[in-house]
């Protein structure tokens, strides 16, 4: 689909899932106009990269794991030029667009969605006005035998082949006749509000967790993220934590490591620039911080929203969850020496309880200390206790800065999460919001 490709593209084989269970068919539309058919497929997120439409003939396929869509036309359709996507954030849909192979041609049954979802050879049932029928999706004539009549003297066509020839003929006769096509189900409205769990910036997101679960997303914790609720998440985070320290390591750390007290002593460039700032200044003033032209660019990229946060509550909730954000990045900082690596992003969001196991029950700034220390303690390279109440240090020193330093830290954070090909999610659904919301926060 090459005009499509400017938007979405992608290498990954429709064919590339671990298993036909992961796989889940996304709620479509489908119209058409005398020259183009026009789909439009329901769909959370999109990653470029992720996303491969196909057209053959009469068939199209959509793949962005875990969404799987492959759909059986009257018609043929063609891939060329004329074919298009986007991707409309505000209704969270793809639209589709492929020319038909002959201009004019009226598809039928387009709203019948069964019988666009079914695999060749399938049988479905058409409700009509007049009553009910049964159709069948044709199978295409892959290979015709011609000229080969019956042998009159009865004798066996295998004869004089190996035992192993027939066994391959045999592979090959039930490899032709098995159905290798998925069987395509929508969701119930029943599965889908089971499927509606909330979280990421002030509980504004379900679905994207879904989209990595088949994609070696390491950051995550929650066994069922999208089937999980506040008080679960936070029940899972706490015996999560409790299975993975390790006393060893921890003795190890704390006994042998001759890193740790090195990385103790570092002071971070952001720090350094606070404290300079700082100097001579009223102890309620804010730091002076300028932006880099990088850092005024990645702030144009950021969405225009508008926040409606609800209920103090729901605002005390929203103001806790920048608190681990803020020590994943400064433990992270500290620990690669200021200059971040391909780990960073798996650092700090398995250090931040909001983002690991999606965890927003915290109610105070002390129950946030208390797990992002825990974490600290138990997930990454160095587990020290020393070096953890060091980054607190860090944290405090960010926020005396000002939102602007703040805002510095989370810029970085967001750029880490968003051009990683599996923790992107997590800027979408937490860290993209705080680096919005920050700018207009009291």
């Amino acid at each position: 689909m090459p005009n499509a490709a400017l938007i979405i593209s992608g290498n990954n084989s429709i064919s590339d899932y671990n298993s036909a269970a992961a796989m889940i068919t996304p709620l479509f539309s489908v119209k058409q106009d005398a020259d183009f058919v026009y789909i439009e497929i329901k769909v959370t997120h999109i990653k470029a990269q992720n996303v491969e439409l196909r057209a053959d003939g009469d068939i199209f396929m959509f793949s962005l794991p875990p969404y799987y869509l492959r759909l059986h036309f009257s018609g043929n359709l063609v891939d060329d030029d004329r074919a298009s996507a986007s991707f409309d954030l505000g209704t969270k849909s793809l639209a589709v667009k492929f020319p038909k192979e002959n201009p004019g041609e009226e598809f039928s049954d387009l709203d019948l969605m069964t019988k666009l979802l079914a695999r060749v050879g399938e049988k479905v049932q058409n409700d009509t006005a007049g009553g009910s029928s049964t159709s069948e999706v044709k199978k295409k004539v892959l290979i015709e035998e011609l000229g080969l009549d019956h042998d009159p003297d009865g004798q066996d066509m295998e004869e004089g082949l190996t035992d192993v020839q027939r066994n391959y003929l045999s592979e090959l006769e039930d490899a032709e006749n098995f159905d290798w096509q998925i069987t395509q189900e929508l969701p119930s409205v029943e599965e889908q509000t089971l499927l509606s769990a909330k979280y990421g910036f002030n509980l504004q997101y379900s679905g994207f967790l879904r989209q990595t679960a088949e994609m070696g997303n390491d950051i995550n914790d929650l066994d069922d993220p999208e089937g999980s609720t506040i008080e679960s998440r936070s029940k899972e985070r706490i015996e999560k934590e409790n299975g993975k320290f390790d006393p060893d390591y921890y003795l190890s750390d704390w006994l042998e490591n001759e890193d740790i007290p090195q990385l103790i002593d570092f002071k971070p460039h952001i720090l350094r620039s606070i404290s300079q700032s700082l100097q001579d200044r009223a102890t309620d003033a804010m730091a002076k911080i300028e932006f880099t032209e990088l850092e005024k660019k990645r702030m144009m990229d950021l969405p225009r929203r508008t926040y409606i946060i609800d209920s103090m509550i729901s605002l005390k909730s929203v103001y806790l969850g920048l608190i681990p954000l803020l020590f994943g990045y400064c433990y992270d900082v500290r620990t690669t020496l200021d200059d971040h690596t391909s780990e960073s992003a798996w650092t700090i969001g398995k250090l931040a309880p909001n983002i690991s196991c999606l965890d927003s029950s915290f109610t105070s700034v002390l129950q946030v200390m208390i797990a992002c220390t825990r974490r600290s303690l138990a997930y990454p390279l160095y587990r020290n206790w020393e070096l953890s109440q060091k980054c607190w240090d860090d944290v405090y020193c960010l926020l005396r800065g000002g939102k602007r330093a703040v805002l510095k830290a989370l810029l970085v954070v967001n750029h880490l999460f968003a051009f990683h090909d599996v923790y992107y999610v997590y800027s979408k659904i937490v860290v993209e919001d705080y680096c919005a919301w920050i700018q207009i926060a009291r």
